[in-house]
């Protein structure tokens, strides 16, 4: 059961610093209200967020995303996954919720999630839009946790806590190449369709990422700098979404039509800046 907030101040503020890790001296973390949300109403926060991604519209066959999967309700952001019928590339319906506000950056993101119990991905990253210097484009992601309820083939996306750091550059000749550094993985217990779990990182500079899992540290990622002596220096937007992934063998429409697995629940999403202590 979703814990009640807003019964004091006093509690409110103590259960939100109780999710952060330590700030650093002289520092003190203020909530980021355009990246956060408690999805305690009855629909979706139009001025914080689209219930159809405009950055990745159509998704990777054979989900797409759909506006009509996302719903909040029961105190949850809640994205059903469902057969798509009439469509000659797409058959699965999946959902991709995104901020509205481009400018997440240096800080602290959790989201407290139960993933689906289907072969989709249950999600929570940042992304930024291409930029083009010269004849050169580049463009950055940061994973902050991907999960699949259901594993049939590939990976361990139930049980460990899977994080990464793409640079996506395409050099003068167009040969798009991804520079990755992904995490080492925490394990998650019990595993991330059965419970909730609270997912964060501290995104601290362009080359320093902790992650955090249930409130505990578990590992840094230091991204390559061999693109830029900083790689993650450009703010990005926020995304939650259940896809199907191309090395997974996608649910089958009886796996999509049962309501007891179909769902991932995104309980809240809390977002921190670090300012100074008066």
């Amino acid at each position: 059961m979703k814990v009640l907030f807003y019964t004091s101040l006093l509690f409110f503020c103590f259960h939100l610093s109780a999710q952060t890790p330590k700030p650093s001296e002289g520092y003190q973390w203020v909530v980021n209200e355009k990246f956060s949300d408690e999805f305690n109403g009855s629909k979706i926060d139009a001025k914080k967020w689209y219930d159809r991604s405009p950055y990745w519209v159509n998704g990777r066959p054979p989900a797409t995303l759909r506006a009509y999967s996302v719903s909040v309700k029961d105190g949850n952001l809640q994205i059903k996954n469902s057969v798509l019928e009439g469509d000659s590339i797409y058959n699965i319906a999946g959902g991709a919720v995104a901020s509205v506000a481009r400018d997440a950056h240096y800080g602290y993101y959790e989201s407290r999630i139960k993933a689906s119990s289907i072969s989709m991905s249950s999600t929570f990253w940042l992304k930024n839009k291409r930029i083009k210097n010269g004849c050169v484009t580049e463009q950055q992601e940061l994973d902050i946790v991907e999960i699949v309820g259901q594993q049939k083939r590939a990976g361990d996306f139930r049980t460990t806590m899977k994080s990464n750091a793409h640079f996506i550059d395409t050099p003068c000749d167009g040969k798009e190449k991804y520079i990755s550094a992904p995490g080492p993985g925490a394990k998650i217990k019990p595993p991330a369709n059965e419970a909730y779990h609270v997912y964060g990182r501290w995104w601290v500079d362009a080359t320093t990422l902790h992650f955090y899992l249930d409130g505990k540290f578990v590992y840094t990622i230091n991204p390559s700098t061999a693109i830029r002596e900083d790689p993650f220096y450009r703010p990005m937007y926020m995304h939650l979404v259940t896809e199907t992934y191309n090395w997974e063998t996608p649910p089958t429409p009886e796996e999509l039509a049962d309501d007891s697995r179909n769902t991932t629940y995104y309980d809240w999403v809390r977002a921190y800046t670090l300012e100074p202590v008066d």
